[in-house]
Formats: C-alpha cells, sequence, structure tokens
C-alpha cells in the first residue's frame, strides 16, 4: 500500500510523470496495464462522479469506491424537469454488491461512510471554446439535501478542477469498470474530502467551503420525491466561473454561485437515481402553495 507521503509527492508531479509511476504501481498491485493510458470505457472526463469513503469505519477505511454516472452537462443540466431517473443500468447494475463488499453489509447504516459527487468541464480559465454549451471551468458538485446555493472564492477555478481531475483521473487511468474499487492511499479521495475533525468535513477539492459530501446514518434518509425512500439524498449544483461567451448555457447569469439542477438519491439496494428540479413557474406554483397551506395550519390552532 501507498503511504500517504508518498500520496503528496506524486501530487506535485507532472502528468507524464505520475502516470509512469502510477503504471508501475498497479502493475505491481496487479491492475491490468491497458487501462493506464486513459481508456477507461466506462468514464469519461465529463462524467459526474460518485464517490464513497468510510474513514473511521469498522470496514473499509483503507478502501474508496468511485462511480461513473452520466455526463454532466447533457444528462444532468439538461434533464427534464421535475422527472425522476434510475442510474442503474448495465454499467452500474453491481454498486450495491460493491458498497457491501468494501464496507459491510450495512454501508448504509454506517455514520462513518460518506457520499459526495462531482464533475467538471474544461480547466484553462481563458479558454472561449465551449463543451457543451459549458465554458471551461464550470463544475458540478453535490451538497448536502436542501442546501443553499454554494459559492467559491473567484479565481479559484484552476484549483478545484486539478482537484477534480486527480480524483477522476485514476479512474481514468486504472478503471476497467463504471465501479471501481480502489485503495484510500492512491485514491485521492480522502485528500480532496478533508475532515476538520471526525465527522465535520473542511473545505473539499481546495475551495468548496463545507465539503460536497453526504453521510449515512441509521434507519432511513426518508421519502425524497419520485424516489420514494432512499437511504441519502444530495442536492446537485452547477457553477460557472464565467458567463461571457456567446451560446454558452448560463449567458449573463451569476458567476462563482452554485444553481440548483436536482437531487441525487441512492437506495438501500445501492440504485442511484436523479430527481430533476420542477420548471420555474411550476416551483413557484408549489411554493405558494405552501405558504398558503402553512398559513391555514397556523389559523386552525387553537
Amino acid at each position: 500500500m501507498v503511504s500517504h507521503q508518498a500520496t503528496r509527492l506524486i501530487q506535485t508531479m507532472t502528468t507524464k510523470t505520475k502516470r509512469a509511476l502510477l503504471a508501475a504501481v498497479a502493475a505491481a498491485c496487479g491492475f491490468p496495464l491497458a487501462s493506464v493510458s486513459g481508456q477507461n470505457a466506462f468514464h469519461a472526463p465529463s462524467d459526474l462522479v460518485l464517490t464513497f469513503q468510510n474513514p473511521g469505519g469498522a470496514q473499509g477505511s483503507d478502501q474508496t469506491v468511485t462511480v461513473a454516472l452520466a455526463n454532466v452537462s447533457t444528462f444532468f443540466r439538461d434533464a427534464e424537469p421535475n422527472s425522476f431517473t434510475l442510474l442503474n443500468g448495465a454499467n452500474i447494475g453491481g454498486l450495491g454488491a460493491a458498497l457491501t463488499s468494501t464496507f459491510g453489509a450495512n454501508w448504509f447504516d454506517q455514520t462513518t461512510l460518506w457520499m459526495g459527487g462531482i464533475g467538471f468541464r474544461g480547466t484553462s480559465p481563458t479558454a472561449t471554446q465551449l463543451l457543451n454549451e459549458d465554458p471551461h471551468q464550470t463544475f458540478y458538485f453535490t451538497k448536502g439535501y436542501e442546501s443553499a446555493a454554494p459559492t467559491i472564492i473567484a479565481n479559484s477555478g484552476s484549483r478545484i478542477s486539478s482537484a477534480m481531475g486527480q480524483v477522476k483521473g485514476t479512474m481514468e487511468d486504472f478503471g476497467t469498470t463504471a465501479v471501481f474499487v480502489r485503495p484510500t492511499s492512491t485514491s485521492f479521495v480522502d485528500e480532496q474530502n478533508p475532515f476538520t475533525v471526525p465527522g465535520v468535513q473542511n473545505a473539499a477539492y481546495g475551495d468548496i467551503s463545507g465539503g460536497v459530501q453526504g453521510s449515512f446514518a441509521p434507519g432511513t434518509f426518508g421519502s425524497v420525491g419520485a424516489a420514494g425512500n432512499v437511504e441519502l439524498a444530495l442536492d446537485l449544483f452547477r457553477l460557472q466561473t464565467r458567463n461571457d461567451i456567446p451560446g454558452q448555457y448560463g449567458f449573463g447569469e451569476e458567476i462563482n454561485t452554485g444553481a440548483l439542477l436536482g437531487t441525487l438519491t441512492i437506495s438501500q439496494a445501492g440504485e442511484v437515481g436523479f430527481l430533476a428540479v420542477p420548471e420555474p413557474s411550476t416551483a413557484g406554483m408549489l411554493a405558494v402553495a405552501s405558504v398558503v397551506a402553512f398559513a391555514r395550519r397556523r389559523k386552525r390552532r387553537p
């Protein structure tokens, strides 16, 4: 197993040197060398990935699970409003089994187990090329269910894209499936999702305050719309760092502040779903109806 000191050394190396060293590690650990050239057919740089880590857990504290879901911009950004989609197709149908074998049969009840989602488009702060209508340094990441819109510090996009690229890069370089189990010491998941103290997240991926993960807990999380009863729900946000490229998605709209796309859920069977936000007009009507109903309930109280 590679130590944390060795992992930090890897972080300072050039990509070419890093891949050569990681290739040697892969060979020593029995990973197929063909995958080291970034040829994981089940993961693309544009994919949203879920990561699972279990610091302090009784089982799997030295392992992480990374899962490739779908294209951040063509699927999550453009999801049909108020739609619910199960993402466990042929590619990630084995996620439940992987979580069980890695973290134990009761993985969904463990307060030490954390899940988070990340994705990004492009690394250059000055490039004008659009990637599925997203500018470079557009970020997709999760926060706790019903969180306030997250913000990042201006000009921190390069730091965040580099950090996210480390986690996604290991899956691209070494993974051969959509569900990838890897030693924590070489996955970068713990490095990029640190804690100030056990159970309290620090800034994730360089500059996302409060982290991007949510933790599981005994019992079900509750019912979340069309997803039904789930074990964990996390809101998914899109955050752009520029808004001035003609033809871009979000042209002229806010920068460095996340826009809610919907909610990611996971069931006890390890089924991952995505519930897209309603149309703005529908959401407004629902909010008004909720306020009216709440006011009526208050009036009925003795």
